[in-house]
């Protein structure tokens, strides 16, 4: 894993991305070049000059294209992308492909293009060709996750076993799980850098359940010196799996964590990126806002918007503003979770909440400074209450301001449970430790997708 800006990026990822967009740019130079040479009239002057600084701009036109597609079909995601070259059959990569030459065929058509004969056409085919190459070359590898060897079997092992499977992205195989010897116990048992090199892992993750004694360090050093990587759950948990279990925390790691005090200048970095960008979306939202008001009007009775206080930065309450999305009476009987196919969303409001448009008044919010773009997303001091009594660390989610978008939003579905609940900390907490402006970009990119495809919604 690489570190930017205190997140945790994926070197693996970030090899196949750099390898495509280069294999796709290339290779829709190459093929643009080639079928225009082939089917131009014999005498045909071509400007070299103007030619090469066109292909140029097609050759990145292409690279972004195509790589918006495959991102859109989470062709991004590695054991999504292992699955469709196996079992899918390359389904997904044929549907972005033929998106992004339908893509690219519009804007040339409404942009007015005017590019040698063949250029366009040669293009698109020499970056399915790159593409394809590429992902066809790389299927060995994306089929096989790094390798993860855990010492410990029990609660705290089988949380992080689970995490591995669930959030792993298929990156990542469980090779083995045993206990380590105890302190004073006979010999016998091979040693765990022996078991951890015979399973050819290259993480060993510490998930203990309670202390073992030191015996057994060296083979840890062991392991180092091996060449494999190794972590304590924790440490595991939050460099590549990217959240902060709570189950592998202890009060003293957090006590005394620098990264937990947020900064004067992240603090009004963060401010002017709100403002400025809340301003813009507010300006540019405001015709759909107003046919999204008067639909809400005509469909049932009731106001046009809701209010309801939330937990904002360091517990104060306040109210957050949506798009009422329910019926009037929809809490007569008390807060409830939302359900899926909630009966008391009325038919505007299904709308709406499935592309995510009722929480467009929460850029008042935002201008006010009771929340952030992003941040972990607010909740309901009735549910904060109870969160804090069965959920360790619930409260620190309170140490930034919360967000229209999130960590916890993009990378976990839809929660209505004290288990989500607990799960979307997890995810929290890694923000409010390595937050940063990257970080934050890198949210707002991920939720305009979640967006368009209608995700996570309820």
């Amino acid at each position: 894993m690489l570190r930017v800006f205190h997140h945790y990026v994926s070197a693996r990822k970030l090899l196949f991305f750099a390898a495509e967009t280069l294999s796709i740019a290339l290779a829709g130079v190459l093929g643009a070049g080639a079928l225009a040479l082939v089917i131009s009239p014999p005498g045909t002057s071509v400007p070299l000059d103007r030619t090469l600084l066109q292909l140029a701009l097609y050759a990145l036109a292409l690279a972004a294209v195509f790589q918006l597609a495959l991102y859109a079909v989470d062709l991004y995601d590695l054991r999504v992308a292992a699955e469709d070259l196996g079992g899918g059959g390359g389904a997904r990569l044929v549907r972005a492909a033929g998106v992004a030459v339908f893509l690219l065929g519009l804007g040339a058509f409404a942009l007015r293009v005017r590019a040698p004969t063949g250029v366009l056409l040669g293009g698109a085919l020499g970056a399915v060709a790159g593409m394809m190459a590429v992902r066809a070359a790389m299927r060995a590898h994306l089929g096989q996750g790094a390798r993860v060897f855990v010492l410990g079997d029990g609660i705290k092992a089988r949380a992080l076993a689970r995490m591995i499977r669930e959030g792993g992205e298929g990156a990542f195989e469980l090779c083995g799980m045993v206990e380590p010897p105890r302190e004073g116990a006979g010999e016998g048992e091979p040693a765990v850098d022996a078991q951890a090199l015979e399973q050819r892992a290259r993480y060993v993750v510490v998930a203990l359940d309670e202390p073992r004694g030191g015996r057994w360090m060296d083979a840890l050093f062991r392991c180092r010196l091996s060449g494999m990587q190794v972590y304590d759950a924790a440490g595991f948990s939050e460099r590549v799996l990217r959240r902060l279990p709570v189950t592998h925390l202890r009060p003293a790691q957090l006590a005394f964590e620098e990264r937990l005090t947020i900064g004067l200048a992240r603090k009004v970095c963060k401010r002017v990126v709100d403002v400025l960008a809340a301003s813009a979306l507010l300006l540019l939202a405001a015709p759909l806002g107003l046919l999204v008001a008067l639909a809400v009007k005509l469909d049932s009775k009731g106001p046009i918007f809701y209010a309801q206080e939330r937990v904002g930065l360091g517990g104060t309450p306040y109210r957050l503003w949506k798009f009422r999305s329910m019926r009037q009476d929809a809490e007569k009987g008390g807060a409830v979770w939302a359900r899926k196919n909630d009966d008391r969303v009325t038919r505007v409001g299904r709308f709406i909440r499935k592309c995510r448009i009722d929480e467009l008044p929460q850029v008042y919010n935002v201008l006010r400074g009771d929340m952030s773009l992003v941040g972990p997303r607010p909740e309901r001091p009735v549910f904060v209450a109870q969160l804090k009594q069965q959920v360790p660390f619930y409260g620190l989610r309170e140490l930034v301001k919360p967000g229209v978008t999130g960590w916890a939003q993009i990378r976990y579905p839809y929660g209505a449970s004290v288990e989500d609940a607990r799960n979307k900390l997890e995810l929290d907490l890694y923000y409010v430790k390595n937050g940063s402006l990257f970080l934050d970009l890198a949210i707002i990119f991920h939720t305009v997708r979640h967006v368009l495809m209608g995700r996570g919604a309820r």
